[in-house]
């Protein structure tokens, strides 16, 4: 057997082999990479849980699986149709959901991140490396809290001109760009602004430009966001949603059970 390389490409010649071992060695070659695949996905998926964004404890607990039975029912069986529909493999053009819901403590950010936990869990897409075998493909899944991000790109605009030890506004909307899937937590608590106007206008905006979908929350209905986040956005997400907007109500799970 002789390897060369042509560029960067392997390039094998083998000697004469008979039917047989040819059928052994790429059944074995077969099953090496099934082995391969087995183990790269299960690393990548553990990578990209612990770059999302989504806090730990709360990708911990928050599964379809140990949602509590026979609360908010409805919602958990759309959520749960709505992740089983969502490949990682190709977005685009992928309704958006939005759960809203009058009062706190009902579930909305549990299901958002069961949608998350469900998605990473069922992706079995290639993995792709680089020439080290090191991987090559940023986290698809990405999670903010609407408040925090506020915050966060306002912080940016403090910063000195030479001061390269922290994260710029462009560096925050390079970690929403371009996403298979973003998660916005908690909207509507923010103090309404030409600012948040902005901000919301340019993530929305880049969403539907890229055909990209994403999952937000908030205990507004999309009407009273307009002076949040603008009409004109406002109008773009009923559009990414299909008009469909999931409503949760009911008594407050972390009255009911006493849990923080």
């Amino acid at each position: 057997m002789t390897t060369y390389f042509i560029g960067e490409r392997e390039r094998v010649i083998r000697p004469w082999e008979c039917p047989n071992c040819r059928e052994k060695r790429e059944a074995e070659a077969a099953a090496e990479r099934e082995e391969w695949l087995k183990s790269a996905r299960a690393e990548q998926r553990e990578r990209w849980r612990r770059q999302c964004g989504i806090p730990a404890h709360l990708l911990e607990r928050s599964t379809f699986e140990n949602f509590e039975a026979g609360y908010q029912d409805k919602a958990l069986r759309n959520c749960r149709s709505y992740a089983k529909g969502f490949n990682l493999e190709d977005p685009v053009g992928y309704r958006s959901l939005v759960l809203y819901s009058p009062t706190p403590g009902v579930g909305k950010t549990h299901l958002m991140v069961a949608v998350a936990d469900y998605v990473i869990d069922h992706w079995n897409g290639e993995p792709e490396v680089d020439r080290w075998g090191s991987p090559a493909t940023r986290c698809p899944i990405r999670f903010e809290k609407g408040p925090g991000l506020v915050l966060r790109i306002r912080a940016t605009y403090s910063i000195r001109e030479k001061d390269n030890h922290h994260e710029r506004e462009e560096d925050i909307f390079n970690q929403l760009r371009g996403v298979k899937l973003l998660l916005l937590d908690d909207v509507g608590k923010e103090k309404p602004s030409d600012f948040t106007r902005q901000l919301y206008w340019s993530v929305i905006d880049e969403r539907v430009t890229s055909g990209l979908p994403l999952v937000m929350t908030c205990r507004l209905p999309l009407d009273s966001l307009a002076e949040l986040m603008g009409d004109d956005t406002v109008d773009r997400l009923y559009g990414m949603t299909g008009g469909r907007i999931e409503t949760l109500t009911g008594e407050s799970y972390r009255r009911r059970k006493k849990v923080a």
